[in-house]
């Protein structure tokens, strides 16, 4: 912690010595010298330092706009690492009470809003550090300001950010006694995170700053403008700007070219019918049934959060099941599916998987169910439960058909499998250590996050490399959750012979959580290894698999014997192979009782990797600690008799 402090500070008065930025931070009249050294950096959450002095004094940084609040300006280090420092406006709080309410902003932990990282206070000037988000706004999204083309943002981007956005705004609704307020919540404050979902930034701000809100601004709602009176009923009438801004085929701001703003309130304050809404949504999302359904309900829940009266305006909560519904419901049915072209992706333990392309250009995959012995009542309950289980890193079931036992997932291209193991080629990746880990991560935490489901007690029962997938940002995504419950365990101990089945699986036929970390360990092993989960020894007269490989080799030649050669051209810490490979092997542990549970195995491979911890694992530390105290103890116990023979 103190390191990551100092580094920080560092940062800060590198960042604020530099001549470019005395430009941009501060008028002529101001002297520098109000940042004095007796002014403390405050460090609100852990930060992972991916720099050195040398980068800091290199640091460059440009203006990326003036806001409501302030100014931000992005930081860049020459290695890359790039952070956003936002100078407020004047104040009108005490220095005492602006730390106090960074305190509570810092506090709110979600993984739909942005951290604040840290803050800087002195008697002239407040500060505020937050993680740079290079997907840009949503703002700038839709208004082809970004890398991407605003005609490709499908319908399912879109639904993503509102769903992401509005669960941020809903926590932050939460936090404080239910009493705080973001403030200024519209299209610019939401940014797009790695998985591609709303991530509401600029929390609190207006509970500090003497401002007014000008009468043309379009997100305010009308109790607000000309006052400073913000509440979370304007904050969902802001929302509600926001998603009637994913809809609409104009802008709702000025373009080259445009007479004047487009009034989104009064463009769809009459809309409330399939028909007259085609007059109003994006032509490029226009060209399929379900989605102009789906649209027009995004369009009546836009309206709700804009209605005039505060007592008619939705909770946030409520908004945001009424959009986890629409998200629930396939851009397909069965029709669709069966006029689709498809060809056998894989028979697996559990079913036959194909994938399948629709007319309206989208893959999906369809998992035939084989062996199922549970009723039909039981099977749709279970169903319900698995879609519940809604989590960035395990597979959504978009869709089921019951009486054809038919699950229908998200495509992805590429498994751990495919990506290790996969014929060279072309199409063939190897995967670099700081790709291994982020997987591994998002990997656990789908995991974990499934452990958490039906009271603690459900099990995936089929962790394997192939059912684990890998999206374009590298990270792990868990699929076919659930389903052993759901078939005949009659031919589970022949999955011993695949390599991941735990010993007492084999004797038992009784799948747990213990037995779900157990093949964990073994994907653990082939991340760290880069060999399957069988192998024939040098005569390729007898299979071996990768645990007993492994533990074929004392523990000072994991590097050279054990560690994929692919890794090793890497400058890589070596202690953190060995911690990952020292990880696997707690998990394939023979007794059950001696292996971690999955939120420890989060927690230490985000320690590992320097990742973030998420919000979940965030509340979970004590459990890392406890299961370190029982490392120690199973090491003293195995060093005791070899230190007193």
């Amino acid at each position: 912690m103190s390191a990551v402090y100092d580094n920080w500070e560092r940062l800060v008065a590198a960042v604020l010595r530099k001549e470019q930025l005395w430009k941009l931070f501060y008028d002529q009249s101001r002297s520098p010298s109000v940042l004095s050294e007796a002014s403390k950096l405050v460090l609100i959450s852990d930060f992972t330092s991916a720099f050195g002095v040398t980068d800091l004094r290199l640091a460059s940084a440009e203006l990326l706009g003036k806001g409501t609040f302030g100014s931000s300006y992005l930081v860049a280090m020459h290695n890359g690492v790039k952070i956003v420092v936002k100078r407020l406006k004047s104040v009108n709080i005490s220095e005492q009470d602006f730390k106090h309410h960074m305190n509570i902003v810092g506090n709110v932990r979600h993984e739909n809003v942005a951290p604040l990282r840290a803050y800087y206070s002195s008697k002239d000037e407040q500060l505020m550090l937050y993680d740079y988000y290079s997907e840009g706004s949503v703002y700038a999204l839709l208004r082809g300001q970004t890398s991407r083309n605003r005609a490709h943002v499908d319908w399912e981007a879109r639904l993503k950010i509102a769903i992401g956005a509005a669960r941020g705004i809903a926590e932050i609704h939460k936090q404080n006694g239910g009493k705080l307020v973001h403030g200024n919540i519209k299209s610019s404050n939401i940014f797009l995170n790695s998985q591609q979902y709303g991530c509401v930034s600029d929390l609190g701000l207006a509970n500090m700053i003497e401002t007014t809100f000008m009468l043309p601004a379009q997100c305010y709602a009308p109790e607000v403008k000309g006052t400073r009176n913000a509440s979370q009923a304007s904050d969902v009438y802001g929302f509600g700007i926001v998603l009637l801004e994913l809809l609409p085929r104009k802008s709702t701001a000025h373009l080259p070219g445009d007479s004047k703003p487009v009034n989104v309130v009064k463009l769809v304050g009459s809309v409330k019918s399939k028909e007259r809404g085609g007059k109003v949504f994006d032509a490029n999302l226009c060209n399929y049934l379900r989605v102009r359904e789906d649209m027009v309900k995004m369009l009546q829940i836009g309206i709700k959060c804009v209605a005039k009266s505060i007592k008619n305006r939705p909770k946030m909560s409520e908004v945001v099941n009424m959009l986890e519904d629409i998200y629930a419901n396939p851009t397909f049915d069965l029709e669709d599916i069966l006029r689709a072209s498809s060809v056998v992706l894989s028979k697996g333990t559990f079913g036959t998987c194909y994938k399948a392309s629709l007319e309206n250009g989208k893959t999906i995959v369809l998992k035939r169910l084989k062996d199922v012995i549970v009723t039909f009542k039981d099977f749709q309950q279970h169903m319900e439960v698995i879609g519940r289980m809604r989590h960035e890193n395990v597979a959504d079931v978009r869709a089921y058909f019951r009486a054809e036992k038919v699950l229908v997932y998200d495509y992805y291209q590429d498994s751990i499998s495919s990506l290790l193991h996969g014929k060279p080629g072309a199409a063939w990746k190897r995967l670099d250590w700081e790709s291994r880990l982020r997987i591994a991560v998002g990997a656990a935490r789908g995991l974990a996050h499934i452990h958490r489901q039906n009271l603690g007690k459900l099990v995936h029962g089929n962790i394997k490399s192939k059912n684990i997938f890998v999206d374009g940002e590298k990270q792990g995504i868990v699929s076919e959750a659930a389903l052993a419950t759901l078939t005949s365990t009659i031919k589970l101990p022949v999955r011993a012979n695949c390599g991941y089945c735990a010993p007492e699986v084999t004797n038992t036929r009784e799948l747990s959580q213990a037995s779900d970390v157990y093949s964990f360990g073994i994907v653990l092993l082939e991340l760290v290894s880069g060999k399957r989960s069988l192998g024939t020894t040098h005569g390729r007269s007898k299979v071996i698999s990768l645990v007993d490989w492994v533990q074929s080799f004392s523990y000072n030649k994991w590097i050279t014997k054990v560690v994929d050669l692919e890794l090793r051209k890497y400058q890589i810490e070596e202690e953190a192979m060995v911690q990952l490979l020292q990880l696997a092997i707690d998990c394939v542990a023979i007794v059950p009782e001696r292996r971690p549970r999955m939120p420890e195995i989060v927690k230490m491979l985000e320690k590992i990797s320097g990742i973030e911890p998420s919000h979940e694992s965030s509340f979970e530390d004590g459990l890392y600690d406890t299961w370190m105290e029982s490392r120690l103890e199973d090491l003293l116990e195995d060093l005791l008799p070899k230190l007193t023979s």
